[in-house]
């Protein structure tokens, strides 16, 4: 058997090809399984094989069940999340999505979800090479096996990376809820919380911050608070509490790029100031004590309160 026309193809299909196009190579299904036997070939899924030399990793799973399923199923959940680059997204195992009354092989590192609501057309995108479902029908997905934390998490990466939006993913729900009840709820209440809001949690460090706020009794902030400089340019303060003119930024290296971002912060933090601003500034090191983190920001916030109106 000649390797090296299969080794070219498994190269541009991330690292694995399917039966049907080795056999279009002119190799034969015997050719195939002596290949196997010497270890040459090395087979990924029922039908789909990488060459012996390449390990197999996350991308060259997915591309092997995307060849598996064809249109009979699709990358979704967790997995195509990460092939959307979300954070804190597994990379096993593999969860895919395919019609009720479809049956599939699994390895032992797949997980296949059965769903009554499947349409290929509408469902799919394809990037790199590889489908997954759209990123509504992602997020709708996640809702229904993430808990309420892990899914707004979700859905604010999704956000941020352009993916979403709260008025398409609202008109999504509206369009789809009949459907099921698998993650309505959970859905519902992400977008109730992002009602007034204009631009995504910039992390999850935030969140976590606004809960331990909000368990010291402060009152509820502003998310994503904008603020026109005297520049004139406008900035976004993660959390702020406008009448005493306080703001919290917690911050994380996933967000920000090194030393240039820290001095653009820094420098935004100078222009804020000169509105009689206070910018509180947190990093991921507040993770190991948010509510000692937490507390800090509630002493000044009761200073500059006491400060701005004595009587209280």
């Amino acid at each position: 058997m000649k390797l090296a026309p299969v080794m070219e193809l498994c190269a541009s299909q991330h690292g694995v090809a399917a039966r049907w196009q080795i056999n279009n190579l002119g190799i034969s299904d015997d050719s195939i399984r002596r290949a196997c036997r010497q270890r040459s070939l090395v087979r990924v899924t029922r039908f789909t094989y990488r060459t012996g030399g390449r390990p197999e990793d996350f991308t060259m799973r997915c591309k092997a069940v995307e060849l598996e399923l064809g249109r009979r199923g699709l990358l979704a959940g967790p997995t195509a999340a990460r092939l959307y680059g979300m954070r804190a997204m597994p990379d096993t195992p593999i969860h895919v999505m395919i019609p009720n009354r479809r049956r599939i092989t699994n390895p032992a590192w797949l997980v296949a979800h059965f769903s009554s609501w499947f349409d290929y057309r509408r469902d799919v995108v394809v990037h790199d090479g590889i489908a997954r479902t759209d990123p509504m029908r992602t997020l709708y997905s996640l809702a229904a096996v993430f808990n309420q934390h892990r899914f707004e998490r979700a859905a604010e990466d999704a956000w941020h990376l352009g993916l979403i939006t709260p008025d398409a993913a609202r008109e999504y729900l509206d369009k789809h809820r009949c459907r099921g009840k698998d993650g309505v709820a959970c859905f519902e209440q992400w977008l109730d919380r992002v009602d007034s809001r204009t631009r995504p949690t910039q992390s999850n460090l935030e969140r976590r911050m606004i809960e331990a706020l909000t368990a010291l009794a402060l009152p509820d902030p502003a998310r994503q608070h904008p603020l026109r400089l005297a520049s004139g340019d406008i900035v976004y303060l993660d959390i702020a509490w406008p009448e005493v003119r306080l703001a919290v930024e917690p911050g994380h290296s996933w967000w920000h790029g090194g030393d240039a971002g820290q001095r653009r912060d820094q420098a935004r933090d100078r222009a804020c100031s000169e509105l009689g601003w206070t910018v509180l500034r947190f990093d991921e090191t507040a993770v190991d004590d948010i509510y000692a983190a937490a507390r800090q920001v509630r002493q000044v916030f009761l200073r500059r309160r006491a400060e701005l109106d004595p009587t209280r």
